[in-house]
């Protein structure tokens, strides 16, 4: 299935691993919804030029009704990880200082988090708060390790309140990786070190932000890898 073939998308929806899927209408059944072979290969994981030609010939030697999930494993696809999440036994957000104004930039760190409907729109809403504030603290003169230690324990505090058990998508890995509850940290990294020099590192390349957040919490959390930052380097 080319997306030549199947006509123009209905919309989009996100992948696991950071691209976006086109959807399409099933010519055979009209209350039914289609990937082209690029949309599947992108859900199944099937990384790298190389793997994908040899994926798409696979694919068209066989009928449409013979394909099965291999086909993408056998050229370096796999099921979606998950990994567990579970709650904080100590939570950041009811210790946060009240009063002298802090309750605004709390509260609206959360509301723009729980605004958002997937974490493909939330993450990057979180990305650009912290490099925002990362940009105007650089007029202070407190050291930067300390606007770091600050944002990381707003965005805990923030992500304390979102439903999820379980990690299943890169971009909640990245924000994961980054929270103060170790456990919560080691979840989003695990998450992450199959794709650190994949689909991870294509990511943060097209986030400079996220990157330079990444240079700052790792000044003040040295467990997390030197990868964290997009450079796949171990």
């Amino acid at each position: 299935m080319t997306a030549t073939s199947l006509g123009k998308p209905l919309g989009f929806i996100p992948s696991p691993y950071g691209t976006s899927i086109a959807v399409y209408g099933d010519r055979d059944d009209e209350n039914s919804w289609v990937h082209d072979i690029e949309g599947c290969m992108d859900m199944a994981g099937v990384y790298g030029a190389a793997n994908r030609a040899a994926c798409r010939a696979a694919f068209k030697a066989r009928a449409g009704n013979s394909i099965t999930f291999d086909i993408f494993t056998d050229h370096g696809g796999r099921k979606v990880p998950k990994v567990a999440l579970p709650r904080p036994r100590q939570p950041v957000y009811p210790t946060l200082p009240r009063g002298c104004d802090m309750d605004i930039p709390i509260e609206n760190w959360i509301t723009l988090a729980l605004e958002c409907s997937n974490w493909t729109t939330r993450a990057d809403a979180l990305i650009d708060i912290c490099h925002s504030n990362l940009t105007h603290a650089d007029g202070f003169t407190l050291p930067p390790e300390i606007h770091a230690i600050a944002l990381q324990i707003l965005l805990t505090a923030t992500v304390e309140h979102m439903p999820d058990e379980e990690i299943d998508c890169i971009e909640a890995a990245a924000i994961y990786a980054f929270t103060n509850h170790a456990e919560w940290s080691r979840a989003g990294v695990k998450w992450l070190a199959p794709f650190n020099k994949t689909w991870f590192r294509d990511w943060v390349a097209k986030r400079p932000k996220y990157r330079t957040f990444a240079a700052a919490v790792r000044l003040v959390d040295p467990d997390l890898p030197a990868w964290i930052d997009g450079g796949g380097n171990a």
